[in-house]
């Protein structure tokens, strides 16, 4: 999984476990709805990941919001201390992340809740997202915006790989170029007790196991390459290919 690609799914998963644990909180059904970036008067905290990942992802949350959220749980009609709502804000980040952490996504890394702290117009960085949390009893939803970035070792360590595989093959790949390699259409497979096999013959049907609809696997030194649909040309049976699997795995599988 890319840096991306990991960074968004946790990101996904936070805002889904906020969700539940503010719905839980104010008892109702809360849900994650897109929003404008949360500026003038702020909350700020910050996601740290140590362990089996790494880095960390900035939270933004709309003050209005908090206080919102904050009325709902105590029952407080008049102002609100700000260590109340410092502290309905930790609670509501720190179960989150909690849950978080028992996602597969999150692969058993250590995600602590930093301090909370008071801004104004705080601008994203870099890659952002907006959302907002919002249910029927909060008069303002509230608004979060995320940015940051979180890796893991296992992560690096294949980009790196990838990169060492790549100018591998760049350097040897004009001389590939050329080859024949035999190039099959597999329709289907399965397995047949021998009892059954010697009683095939004329007329015998064997079940493959799959729609008609399925496409079929094209292979190449028994290495499947792209998937495909059957299609007629000019009278001949042919394939209309519909998925290839990455470079480097066709790469390969002339390799084998």
């Amino acid at each position: 999984m890319t840096v991306v690609s990991l960074t968004r799914e946790l990101l996904t998963g936070l805002l889904e476990e906020l969700a539940l644990v503010i719905g839980a909180m104010i008892d109702a059904n809360a849900s994650v709805v897109t929003s404008a970036p949360a500026m003038g008067r702020q909350w700020v905290a910050e996601v740290r990941a140590d362990g089996a990942l790494e880095g960390a992802l900035t939270l933004v949350l709309d003050y209005d919001g908090v206080v919102a959220i904050t009325r709902q749980m105590t029952g407080i009609d008049g102002e609100i201390p700000t260590e109340s709502l410092i502290d309905t804000l930790r609670e509501v980040l720190s179960q989150a992340v909690g849950a978080l952490a028992l996602k597969p996504v999150a692969r058993g890394a250590k995600l602590a809740v930093g301090d909370v702290v008071e801004k104004e117009d705080l601008a994203p960085e870099g890659e952002w997202s907006a959302h907002a949390v919002a249910a029927d009893n909060l008069p303002t939803p509230l608004s979060v915006t995320v940015w940051g970035s979180v890796s893991s070792p296992e992560s690096v360590a294949a980009a790196s790989a990838s990169a060492g595989v790549a100018a591998h093959v760049d350097s040897r790949i004009d001389v590939l170029l050329d080859i024949d390699l035999p190039l099959v259409v597999r329709f289907g497979q399965t397995e047949l007790p021998l009892r059954q096999l010697t009683r095939l013959g004329p007329g015998s049907v064997i079940d493959l196991g799959r729609s008609p609809d399925d496409p079929v696997d094209v292979l190449v030194s028994n290495r499947v390459v792209a998937r495909g649909e059957v299609v007629v040309v000019a009278g001949s049976y042919g394939i209309r290919i519909l998925d290839v699997v990455s470079q480097r795995e066709r790469v390969r599988s002339m390799e084998a």
